[in-house]
């Protein structure tokens, strides 16, 4: 029962995550404001329409509107709050299964609360805590939590501060 409620609870977690993220990509459209930088070579792909292995103005434009007609799946030529829905809870599903299937280490269909807390992703974790734990007393308090994101959105502002 333990084991299930833990799945459960990450399933959730997961999810929330992955909206969160996908509505902040719809939000920001292709590219985001900080350009195809950061976004791998998935980005570039997307955006490398004839597959040259470059990326011209036209094509950026081709790709959002390809983006556009994927979503407005009535063929009305706007976007609906059910059309935009659909396609983030689309993206929603597809980066859950990828997800799902990174973890499930024994591919036996389930995960268990070992596959949820082990590996790269445990460790990371794991990792992230100890560096919010400015005293290493195995609590992190609001202004550890504070200083923590202080200091991320100051590297966050070094890497980033040239294109805004």
């Amino acid at each position: 029962m333990r084991n299930n409620k833990i799945i459960l609870m990450s399933t959730i977690a997961g999810i929330a995550l992955a909206a969160t993220v996908g509505i902040a990509a719809a939000e920001r459209g292709p590219g985001g404001h900080h350009g195809m930088r950061g976004h791998g070579p998935d980005m570039f792909e997307m955006f490398d329409l004839n597959k040259d292995g470059e990326v011209t103005r036209q094509e950026v434009e081709d790709a959002r509107d390809v983006r556009f007609g994927e979503t407005d799946t009535n063929g009305d030529g706007q976007i609906s709050a059910e059309e935009m829905q659909a396609k983030m809870m689309a993206r929603i599903e597809k980066h859950q299964q990828r997800m799902f299937e990174r973890l499930d280490a024994d591919k036996d269909g389930s995960l268990s609360a070992e596959e949820m807390q082990g590996g790269h992703r445990g460790e990371r974790f794991a990792r992230m805590f100890d560096r919010v734990d400015a005293n290493d007393d195995g609590k992190i308090t609001k202004d550890e939590a504070e200083a923590a994101r202080e200091k991320r959105q100051e590297r966050h502002g070094q890497r980033h501060g040239a294109d805004q």
